[in-house]
C-alpha cells in the first residue's frame, strides 16, 4: 500500500481488516474520505496528504482490477460494441429478408418459438465472434 510498517499497525489498531488487499484499500479509502475536508476549505497540509492517500487508493483499486482482469480499455470496449452492432445488424437485416418465407404458415405459439431460435442463435454467434479476441 506504499505506507509505513507502523501506519499501518495504527490503521489495524482504527479497524482495518487484514483479510484481503482489497477490504483493507476499501476501508483506509473510507476511513480517508471521512476525515475530508468541506469544498471552500482552503487546504491545509493534513488535508493535502488525505488527498494524496486517497489518490494512492485509487491508484491500488485500479492495479487490483488489472490483475483480476476485472478492467477493459475503453478503446477494447468500443471495438467490441461496433462489431457486436454489425454482427446485429446484419443477423436482423437477413431476419427480416426470409421471414416472410421462413415463417410464413405457422401460428402463434410455433412463430414465437422460431423467433426464439433464430435470437439464441444471434445471441450465440455474438458470444462466439467476441470469444475470438
Amino acid at each position: 500500500m506504499g505506507i509505513t510498517q507502523p501506519a499501518v499497525h495504527k490503521m489495524v489498531k482504527q479497524g482495518m481488516p487484514l483479510d484481503s488487499m482489497e477490504a483493507a484499500v476499501a476501508w483506509r479509502k473510507d476511513f480517508l474520505a471521512k476525515r475530508g475536508r468541506g469544498d471552500n476549505a482552503p487546504m491545509g497540509y493534513q488535508e493535502a496528504r488525505t488527498r494524496k492517500a486517497l489518490l494512492e487508493c485509487d491508484k491500488l483499486d485500479m492495479q487490483l482490477a488489472i490483475l483480476r482482469g476485472d478492467y477493459e480499455e475503453k478503446a477494447k470496449v468500443r471495438e467490441d460494441g461496433i462489431r457486436i452492432g454489425a454482427i446485429l445488424s446484419a443477423k436482423l437485416a437477413a431476419l427480416v429478408n426470409d421471414a416472410s418465407g421462413a415463417l410464413a404458415g405457422l401460428g402463434e405459439a410455433e412463430l414465437r418459438q422460431k423467433l426464439h431460435d433464430r435470437t439464441q442463435a444471434i445471441l450465440a454467434e455474438i458470444k462466439e465472434e467476441l470469444n475470438k479476441q
